[in-house]
């Protein structure tokens, strides 16, 4: 693979050249390599990437054009010295947020108690849900998380009495912008 600098005749340079040379742009720099070549039939793994590849495209290219999460995606890239924007919006999509910490200490089942949740992404969390189901499988609560000071503090307000908690089961849903969710389930004594 060639790597061309300030060449006037190839700078800005993109695309296939022939059946053999492509021209890519990474950053300021223009790249000279040779075409990719396809070997044998793709395994059904395969497929399945490009699949998903494809529509983690189609994400970048829809976040592209609302400019505000544009500017979101291009400040975090920024920050994370991933090339563009649209890099870390493909990125995104391949990446499911992640809960770091999970305080159910100060829930005893009153009105106002808290639970406290540590989630974050490669980009950023877009909501976290909280469900509380009595030990016979029943609902007691169901709501959205606030965030607090920072991108990956989440509190969550007890809204219903239940005097009887022990053995009730909190499930944690995070979800970021593409729609990966991440569960975590706890059971208290």
């Amino acid at each position: 693979m060639a790597i061309v600098k300030k060449n006037l005749v190839t700078s800005g340079l993109s695309g296939k050249l022939g059946k053999n040379l492509v021209f890519r742009q990474r950053g300021e720099q223009t790249i000279l390599s040779t075409s990719p070549q396809r070997i044998g039939i793709s395994t059904q793994s395969q497929i399945e990437h490009q699949e998903n590849f494809k529509h983690a495209v189609q994400y970048a290219k829809v976040q592209m054009k609302n400019p505000e999460l544009k500017e979101e995606y291009r400040k975090a890239a920024q920050k994370r010295g991933v090339l563009s924007a649209y890099n870390l919006a493909i990125a995104d999509y391949f990446h499911a947020p992640e809960i770091g910490d999970l305080n159910v200490s100060n829930y005893h089942g009153e009105i106002g108690d808290k639970i406290e949740i540590i989630a974050f992404d490669n980009f950023k969390v877009k909501q976290v849900e909280v469900e509380i189901y009595q030990a016979d499988g029943s609902l007691v609560e169901k709501g959205l998380a606030s965030k607090v000071d920072s991108d990956s503090e989440w509190t969550y307000i007890a809204t219903v009495a239940n005097t009887e908690y022990s053995g009730d089961k909190i499930i944690i849903k995070v979800f970021d912008y593409p729609g990966n969710e991440t569960n975590l389930e706890v059971v208290l004594a």
